[in-house]
């Protein structure tokens, strides 16, 4: 399997049906099918039938006799949902799903590397100013989890 890595941020219009056109660089990866999932913060994640089932089986690893791994289980499988592309590269986002996540109209997809995010254009806008204020702090978040091997030579 190729590794694919989905990158940037794509503005597009969810129309009256719910449909939603795949940005056309990665329409071929979807042209079986994909998997929807609602994401933790307000969008939803799309995924290729193969990434999903590697995601599938990330998120469904341990112990089933634990109820926080029951939990999981039933939230990633009761929630994700099958779709398809049509002819012209555009899934269908269910009802339910539209609505929890507030896409009408303006909605952006944003690359997350082995899945593309799905998000209400104002929610993403909210989103990105989050990230763009904390930035920094977030770096220094990566490099502190990395270890003192991998710091700059400005440490003491």
């Amino acid at each position: 399997m190729a590794t694919v890595d989905f990158t940037g941020e794509y503005e597009h219009r969810l129309d009256d049906r719910g449909r939603l056109a795949i940005p056309s660089a990665y329409r071929n990866l979807f042209e079986h099918g994909g998997y929807l999932l609602p994401g933790p913060d307000g969008q939803l994640e799309l995924y290729t039938p193969e990434a999903y089932q590697a995601e599938k089986q990330i998120r469904t690893v341990g112990d089933n006799l634990r109820p926080s791994a029951r939990r999981l289980a039933r939230s990633f499988f009761g929630r994700v949902r099958r779709v398809e592309t049509d002819r012209q590269g555009r899934i269908l986002i269910p009802p339910q799903m539209r609505e929890e996540r507030g896409l009408n109209g303006a909605t952006t997809i944003v690359g997350m590397g082995e899945y593309l995010e799905i998000w209400n254009t104002d929610a993403w806008r909210s989103e990105q100013a989050e990230i763009d204020e904390s930035y920094a702090e977030l770096l220094q978040n990566l490099a502190d989890s990395l270890g003192p091997a991998n710091q700059s030579e400005e440490s003491p």
